[in-house]
């Protein structure tokens, strides 16, 4: 059954708080931290929105679909399903018996987690082309373990050291769930290049600014580098050239709005910062092969 409800009408950021807000069964540390395990009462609108923070679920019974990215990820038993932040969720669907379990964690909190974040972006990146894994048995049983066990420490508000408990306890599921998925696609974390760097850092910067500048010469200076050599760069480690990165962000989004909200095309050109309705319409239509009217009456 479908759980979206409350239709608005613009794509807008998901705070886990308002998503959570009629859910019974959850608790939080801090606001830091949210663990849950039932999804009845996950507040969507009709429109698709961008996480905010890391949510990773483990699927124990049933099955469900979930849309990210304008694409429909089936979801089984044993699966695990990782939302990033900027990952657009458009909403999802379960089977009446769909049962799972839940843990979202601020970006902040995440970075104190794993201070060596930076190094990890190759295999963090995974988890948004390929969001949704098949556990084996074993894995599911040790995620469902760490979430039973992190419930209760959130629950218990006593001790001198909870925060760092809890701390830790995270440290271990997000290392436990990074094992898995270079386990399952043979990933290996190691020091990356220096261009893998500028590549990494340029790919976050956009998904960042996306909708203020479309310039390689914006990314270039704010990574102190000539947009020459940004450009080489790129399309040396991604076989990709950087304007197509920064276009199929703006593109997505675009897509996104068209496709799932009531808003106009000069709203959607408007909040990407297109000067003009014409402009975008030109923009978009040099890029996806139809204009952004057609693209919304394919609907």
């Amino acid at each position: 059954m479908n759980k979206n409800t409350n239709r608005t009408d613009i794509l807008h950021h998901g705070s886990i708080d308002a998503l959570l807000d009629n859910v019974t069964n959850k608790d939080n540390f801090n606001h830091e931290v949210f663990i849950f395990d039932d999804i009845n009462g996950v507040k969507l609108s009709d429109n698709p929105i961008i996480l905010d923070m890391p949510v990773f679920a483990v699927c124990l019974q049933g099955e469900a679909t979930v849309k990210l990215n304008l694409k429909n990820y089936p979801v089984s038993a044993n699966s695990l399903v990782t939302f990033m932040p900027n990952h657009i969720l458009h909403g999802y669907t379960s089977s009446p018996d769909f049962k799972g379990i839940f843990v979202a964690i601020s970006k902040q909190f995440a970075q104190e987690i794993l201070p060596d974040l930076h190094s990890m972006l190759p295999l963090i990146m995974s988890f948004k082309s390929m969001p949704v894994i098949k556990l084996s048995d074993t894995e599911a049983q040790s995620l469902h373990e760490f979430h039973t066990f992190l419930w209760k420490r959130i629950k218990c508000e006593c001790g001198a050291y909870r925060r760092k408990v809890i701390m830790g306890l995270l440290q271990s599921v997000l290392y436990e769930v990074l094992s898995i998925y270079q386990e399952h696609y043979n990933y290996i974390v190691s020091r990356r290049s220096h261009n893998e760097d500028i590549f990494y850092n340029f790919v976050g910067l956009v998904e960042r600014n996306f909708k203020h500048d479309r310039t390689v010469k914006y990314y270039a200076d704010k990574m102190f580098i000539t947009p020459k050599h940004l450009t080489t760069v790129i399309k040396q480690v991604s076989g990709r050239t950087a304007s197509d990165w920064i276009d199929n962000f703006v593109i997505l989004a675009a897509k996104v709005m068209l496709r799932s909200s009531s808003c106009t095309i000069q709203e959607v050109s408007a909040d990407l910062n297109f000067p003009n309705q014409s402009f975008f319409g030109k923009y978009f239509k040099q890029r996806v092969g139809v204009s952004p009217s057609e693209f919304r009456g394919k609907s």
